[in-house]
């Protein structure tokens, strides 16, 4: 056995929100903990994030009179997670037997974990707010409240307080109360301490983790059990190409994501799962290209695009997709494959003059800047013509940078008919806008792009649609699909251990949020998708590591 430098009940790697939950609720238990962080700063990308998370049947919902069955909550996230395999009429809504037993496990164990945490003081949520054209007045639809399996389409998704005032994305402050409750607690957090192996017993036992600590390798003892809840593998590029069914430029992840966990699994026996998934948005090129495939910039974000005209089109001048649809389903329109090529890889948001002075502070503006600012991920041009000029200089510039798995190949260049293509797409749009009715893409037909949309001109009754300007100026910024992180790794059981392909569990090994096989499949069941089930399932794995008996060395 190595010699110890530092000695804890458990012992949690990694610092964002499924870390904290395991944490604290291990700190709940009685248990001594230590936290390991491989940047230097705590926080994790949870810091980085808008800080919702979705929890089904919440506490807070239920006190503004909303219910969420449970039967109805586990079809839904079923539906949306492997909807390949759903159907309500089969044992277990069709799923296999540990991919059903998890979503149940989630929805047994989200509202209690959020509860426990809001008594200990490391959470104080509110439900995400109504903001301003929801139908209901406590807060706005659920991102698939359309759907018939969701009879609780109001109250799922919770957030941090933030200071009035603020513009900080509410991870910030997520983020902030979760470390603070550890700290009050007299949780070590070692930063700078990157867990490269971990140790085992004679029995195969995990006891606790090799560490690198500038540039020295220390051995952290987690007498009960060792917790991983450290990020994907957004930033490895050879796992992205290697496990990603979609070509990435960028993620917003912190760059410490590079998939530790997959390797450290798969080494000591563990089953990998859900690799091919992950947590999509889309993003601006520009941006990523400025940093390797990392996306800094607040606004380089496009959750939701902003304007009831804008449009986005892909290289032939086409739209390709429904551009109010939820940023997880609307990115995985670049990944269509056609015979030789993707033809969406890239995709170009064009607004006109009413948008870029529309001055309205909405959420999701993002990439839009405020009248009278200008961004250097926007460019504008007088007519359609010159705008085609300029997305070709500008695809031309980012040639040759380095991105995630996917670059500016030779082919992403526009079509030799991109303008006329891209007139007569506005002008079939136009008609479109001018009766409420998308017959290409069904934009606006769902409550949340509607309550979403923020200002509108319409007089149609679909708040999503107007006419785009047939004169300009035009403003453009260039998309690519993005990942908020990755959501594939060592399968876990619902009590977090992490399990052998044969069903068994690895004895000191636990495991929660993105460095995991996640229990949401495919799906992205609302706001704070990859939050709620990192709560939940961080909370897990720390209650059972804290009252697991002690392991031998």
């Amino acid at each position: 056995m190595p010699q110890w430098d530092h000695r804890a009940d458990v012992v949690v790697v990694g610092t964002g929100a499924a870390a904290c939950a395991a944490a604290a609720a291990a700190a709940d238990r009685g248990a001594s903990v230590v936290m390991l962080e491989a940047a230097d700063a705590a926080g994790g990308t949870t810091r980085r994030s808008g800080g919702a998370y979705w929890i089904p049947n919440n506490s807070l919902m239920r006190a503004h009179g909303f219910t969420d069955p449970r039967a109805d909550a586990i079809k839904l996230m079923a539906r949306l997670s492997y909807p390949m395999l759903y159907d309500p009429a089969q044992p277990r809504l069709g799923l296999p037997k540990l991919q059903y037993e998890l979503l149940a496990a989630f929805y047994d164990n989200a509202s209690p974990a959020i509860d426990r945490l809001r008594q200990l003081g490391a959470l104080d949520p509110i439900i995400l707010p109504n903001y301003g054209y929801s139908p209901n007045p406590v807060t706005d639809p659920d991102y698939f409240a359309e759907l018939p399996e969701n009879h609780a389409p109001y109250g799922r998704v919770l957030t941090a307080k933030s200071p009035p005032g603020s513009t900080e994305f509410p991870g910030l402050y997520l983020s902030e109360g979760l470390l603070a409750h550890l700290r009050n607690r007299g949780v070590p957090i070692l930063l700078k301490h990157r867990v490269t192996d971990v140790v085992r017993n004679g029995r195969g036992e995990v006891i606790g983790v090799e560490v690198e600590n500038n540039g020295s390798t220390r051995f952290i003892r987690g007498k009960r059990g060792v917790i991983f809840a450290t990020g994907g593998f957004a930033h490895d590029r050879d796992k992205l190409r290697s496990y990603s069914r979609g070509p990435l430029f960028g993620s917003c992840s912190v760059t410490t994501s590079n998939g530790a966990f997959v390797d450290i699994g798969a080494h000591v026996g563990a089953e990998l799962g859900n690799l091919a998934n992950g947590f999509y948005y889309q993003a601006a090129l520009e941006d990523a290209a400025a940093h390797e495939g990392f996306v800094v910039r607040p606004d380089a974000h496009v959750f939701f695009p902003y304007g009831d005209s804008t449009l986005l089109v892909n290289k032939y001048g086409r739209r390709v997709v429904n551009e109010k649809s939820p940023y997880h389903v609307r990115t995985q329109s670049h990944f269509d494959w056609r015979q030789t090529e993707f033809p969406n890889l890239v995709q170009f948001m064009i607004w006109d003059q009413w948008t870029a002075n529309e001055p309205t502070p909405w959420p999701w503006r993002g990439i839009v800047p405020f009248p009278g600012q200008t961004s250097p991920l926007v460019f504008q041009a007088g007519t359609l013509e010159q705008l085609a000029q300029r997305i070709r200089e500008h695809l031309d510039a980012m040639r040759g940078a380095s991105f995630l798995s996917s670059a500016i190949v030779p082919f992403v260049h526009l079509s030799p008919d991109f303008v006329p293509t891209l007139r007569a797409t506005i002008e079939r749009f136009n008609t479109f806008a001018s009766t409420g009715v998308d017959l290409d893409f069904h934009r606006g037909e769902t409550p949340m792009e509607q309550a979403w949309q923020g200002p509108s001109r319409s007089t149609t009754g679909n708040r999503t649609m107007y006419p785009l300007t047939l004169s300009g100026p035009y403003y453009c910024a260039i998309l690519g699909a993005a990942t908020l992180d990755t959501s594939g790794g060592p399968v876990i059981g619902t009590d977090a251990r992490v399990l052998r392909p044969d069903g068994t569990s690895i004895p000191g090994l636990f495991g929660a949020g993105n460095c995991i096989a996640s229990p949401t499949g495919q799906g992205y069941w609302g706001a704070g998708g990859t939050i709620g089930p990192a709560l939940t399932f961080g909370f897990i794995a720390g209650r059972n590591a804290a009252t697991s008996p002690t392991l031998s060395d």
